[in-house]
């Protein structure tokens, strides 16, 4: 056999294996993206249940303030929980408008990004719940009154309920310093990272820290 046709056979049989290997390629791209899609799906049912659960505990909140408006601390208390429970309403519609948003046809990197900012999600309620520490009264006035019937106010020493407010005014500042220290942003922060990986868990913390890699090498 001569060598030019010898030459002529590799190439074809190389020119096959190029193309045989990018077909697999893409079938195994388009069956992750079928993964994908379906997965999202799957969480798009869950944020629309916790939106509806949010948006029934915001409507009971606005009734509750509204039916005890007479009572000063409890229309307060219901308050503060009703602003938090928006929040999270919030956060769920944020959502829930993200995964619609979600088109599997785009490139890669930009479905991943989303998908991700998805995943971060639990960061949302972890960030309320360092933000609810120095009002965490209003939560106990409300669900005593709401589950039990009891106002636990009036039974409170005043000297107590006013050493309480100061210092949980004191500590507003540091927890709101950590509110916004625990972001994607500042992954690159050795204890911010370790804090959003232990209270979140890793899918979360995995997630950060590709929001972070994609926000570096966008800017």
């Amino acid at each position: 056999m001569e060598t030019n046709e010898l030459q002529r056979i590799l190439e074809a049989y190389d020119a096959k294996l190029d193309s045989s290997i990018q077909l697999n390629k893409e079938a195994l791209k388009r069956i992750q993206l079928e993964k994908s899609e379906k997965k999202t799906r799957i969480i798009l049912i869950y944020r629309g249940i916790e939106l509806l659960f949010f948006g029934i505990v915001v409507l009971f909140l606005g009734n509750y303030v509204v039916s005890h408006w007479s009572h000063t601390h409890l229309a307060i208390s219901g308050s503060i929980v009703g602003v938090f429970a928006l929040i999270a309403l919030t956060g769920s519609i944020g959502q829930v408008a993200l995964l619609q948003q979600i088109d599997f046809s785009k490139p890669l990197v930009d479905i991943r990004k989303k998908i991700e900012l998805v995943n971060s999600h639990n960061l949302l309620f972890i960030k309320l719940i360092f933000l609810s520490a120095p009002i965490w009264w209003a939560y106990a006035l409300v669900a005593l009154d709401v589950f039990l019937g009891f106002d636990l106010y009036p039974h409170l020493d005043q000297d107590f309920v006013l050493r309480y407010l100061v210092f949980n005014a004191v500590i507003i500042v540091p927890v709101s310093w950590l509110f916004n220290k625990l972001s994607y942003k500042n992954m690159h922060i050795d204890w911010v990272r370790k804090t959003i990986g232990f209270l979140s868990g890793t899918k979360t913390g995995k997630a950060m820290e590709f929001l972070n890699e994609i926000e570096e090498f966008e800017h």
